[in-house]
This record gives structure tokens, sequence and C-alpha cells, in this order.
């Protein structure tokens, strides 16, 4: 009986010793992003890991903010379609610093109600294979998603509209 009690006392301290407590906070791995964070500015998450792959999409890719052409801090999601090359592919800008009107500098086409909120659909100076979807947020502050399909214009925005009820979800609510 001596033996088992012994035993058992010996094991226990050898599992205690092999368990160690490491601090901080749990991250999931690089690139990776599982939960958007509340009422972030960044627009790669706009959309996580997770939801950019059940629309076809690789992980983001941050975007520098250009100032001097007025094009705010941005995140690409490719197609991971191999041969789509840069169609179907998705931008998100997130402007903090001008009004959606400045940053457009256009009327929109028209409305699209997506996700519950109501999408300006403004042309591109690049031409109708480029689709913006933007939607004013504040004053200040707006959001735009771009998709393109240099193949096929007329499907320009069909990424950008499968996205939008997404994206819609992590925008502050107003």
């Amino acid at each position: 009986m001596r033996w088992r009690i012994a035993a058992v006392v010996a094991a226990a301290g050898l599992v205690s010793a092999c368990t160690t407590t490491v601090s901080g906070t749990p991250q999931p791995a690089p690139g990776r992003i599982t939960v958007a964070p509340v009422s972030s500015t960044d627009p790669c998450t706009l959309l996580t890991t997770d939801e950019a792959a059940e629309l076809g999409l690789g992980p983001g890719t941050p975007k520098p903010a250009q100032p001097s052409y007025r094009v705010p801090p941005g995140c690409e999601w490719r197609s991971l379609d191999p041969d789509a090359s840069l169609d179907d592919s998705l931008q998100a800008y997130y402007g903090t610093d001008q009004t959606m009107e400045e940053y457009f500098a256009a009327q929109p086409l028209g409305e699209k109600q997506i996700g519950g909120i109501t999408w300006q659909h403004y042309s591109s100076i690049m031409g109708d294979w480029l689709c913006n979807l933007a939607v004013k947020l504040g004053e200040m502050e707006f959001v735009v998603l771009s998709g393109q399909n240099l193949l096929d214009p007329s499907k320009s925005c069909v990424v950008a509209e499968r996205a939008a009820p997404i994206v819609a979800a992590h925008l502050p609510q107003r």
C-alpha cells in the first residue's frame, strides 16, 4: 500500500513539474485575423481571415495611405483562384481625414441596400471594370469596398457586394 501511495505522490510531483504558466494573451497565427476588433479603423479588420476564405479570398494585406493622392489606408484580399489574377479581388479603404464627397469628387451612381445599411455606388475614373461601394460613418469617416473584374466589367461589383453584408456587421453602430 505504501508503495502505491509513494507512486501516486511521485507521479503528481512529476506532472506538476511539467506544467508552466505562461504570461500574456493568446494570439492567432501571424496574418490570421479571427475576430474584428470593436471600433477599429484598420481596414484589414473589416473581414476576418475565415470570412475572407468563405468569399474565396486569401488573407488581407495592408496598404499604406497615400496622402498626396487622398487615398486612405487600405487592405487587399486577393482571390484564392490562381487563374483570377487581380480579377475578383477586394480592396477596402477606411477614411478618417476627409469627407466621402471629397474622396470621390463625384456624385454616386445610385444606392444599394446591403447588410442592413445603404451603400453608395460610385464609378471609377479607371473604368467600369472597377466598382466602388461606399458608406459614410461620420462627417470625416467612411469605408469603401472596391471590386474589380477586367475580363468581364459586368461582374466588377460581385465580390464587393458579397463582402458588403459581412463588412457591415463589423462597422461601428451609429
